[in-house]
């Protein structure tokens, strides 16, 4: 081997080596992204169902809300009947005290 090359095997090995090593990174690489897309994947999940959980929980207050309401309505409008009703018999009292 003429003396430009003698060193051309050590090189050629080196490059190899480099090039398996890189190899392997790469491989680690990958590993590693389908580690993190799997655990964004299940992050992703249970924020889906916290926002799911929290639609129900939203949607109960909601129904709840609109279920107390109604019964102060019902219950305000019957006070206020009984209320008018005293109200009508006190009109009616004066109107004939005053009749007479």
């Amino acid at each position: 081997m003429d003396e430009r090359n003698k060193d051309l095997p050590l090189i050629v090995s080196e490059i190899l080596i480099e090039m398996h090593e890189v190899k392997e990174g790469i491989k680690d690489l990958r590993d590693d992204m389908r580690g993190m897309k799997s655990a964004i994947e299940q992050m992703a999940s249970l924020m889906h169902r916290q926002q799911e959980h929290t639609n129900t929980m939203f949607q109960v207050l909601m129904e709840e809300n609109r279920k107390n309401t109604e019964f102060m309505v019902a219950a305000f409008r019957e006070e206020a009947q009984a209320t008018r009703q005293r109200l009508d018999n006190q009109e009616g009292r004066i109107s004939k005290l005053e009749n007479r």
